[in-house]
């Protein structure tokens, strides 16, 4: 990338170097062609804006067009009026083609660097697996984990439950209460999570609504005890919501799954725990 913002930097150097250039020595040509040399000097900022925007090849036929009518009519003035060929001309002849080539490479070093770091911030976000709003896992790393503590549990014929923990009414609070207290009110639900459950248990944020909790050497009937311990501090977190005057109430739903080894897939062991959350009432 640093080869690439050199290049940008050098592009950028010689283009207004040869603007410099031109400028000036129309400046100290004012007297001859003006309207020509002006009419000249406007092509050359069409060729410089569409070699930028449509690549090289198109600035340079757009340059070849431009010289060609510029050439022929150089050439009927000298053969028709006798006026002499200016060092100029020579000059515009040779700038318009490579004001081109100078934009184009500008613009393609310029793209290159835009589709790197395009395809940075893409390889970025799929490292992630950290939710930024409660700081607890998220789904990629959900199925990680998932996938290996599954074949660590068939393998060594270990106990493993997953518990699915789903926010009621998520959308109706959020527009009441907007997103910012909605941030404060997923903290509370983490928060709640991490403390009810063991060191070796693991804590996840699938989405927008949904947590999930990984109970490694944990049968159904100690997955129980843990959904019983959040629900008791959910109750005791709406009641100090509450006495804040606010009339919010938190609601939550609990699902929960034992592992078997005929489920096949961590896809369906979630599923099978996400249909547990329809008989929690």
């Amino acid at each position: 990338m640093d080869r690439f913002s050199k290049d940008i930097d050098i592009c950028i150097i010689l283009l207004l170097l040869n603007f410099f250039c031109i400028y000036s020595f129309i400046y100290f040509n004012l007297g001859k062609n003006i309207m020509l040399n002006f009419i000249m000097l406007g092509s050359l900022f069409m060729v410089t804006i569409v070699a930028y925007f449509r690549g090289i090849v198109e600035g340079f036929l757009f340059s070849a067009m431009i010289i060609f009518f510029y050439v022929t009519f150089i050439i009927y003035n000298n053969t028709i009026h006798r006026n002499p060929v200016e060092l100029i001309t020579y000059i515009w002849m040779v700038d318009i083609p490579l004001s081109a080539f100078i934009s184009g490479k500008l613009s393609e070093n310029i793209n290159l660097i835009q589709s790197i770091n395009t395809r940075l911030q893409k390889e970025y976000r799929d490292l992630i697996t950290i939710d930024k709003t409660t700081g607890l896992s998220n789904l990629k790393g959900f199925y990680i984990d998932l996938d290996r503590e599954m074949s660590k549990a068939k393998r060594h014929k270990l106990n493993l439950s997953l518990m699915i923990v789903k926010i009621q009414y998520y959308d109706e609070l959020n527009a009441i209460l907007g997103e910012k207290k909605m941030e404060e009110i997923l903290k509370i639900i983490s928060n709640v999570i991490t403390l009810a459950i063991r060191g070796e248990d693991i804590s996840y944020k699938l989405n927008k609504d949904t947590f999930a909790i990984l109970m490694p050497s944990t049968n159904l009937q100690g997955a129980e005890v843990v959904k019983n311990r959040i629900k008791e501090s959910i109750s005791e977190e709406n009641l100090k919501i509450k006495q804040e005057d606010k009339n919010v109430n938190i609601d939550i739903k609990v699902g929960i799954v034992e592992y078997k080894n005929t489920i096949k897939e961590a896809f369906e062991f979630k599923e099978l725990a996400e249909k547990e959350l329809e008989y929690d009432v």
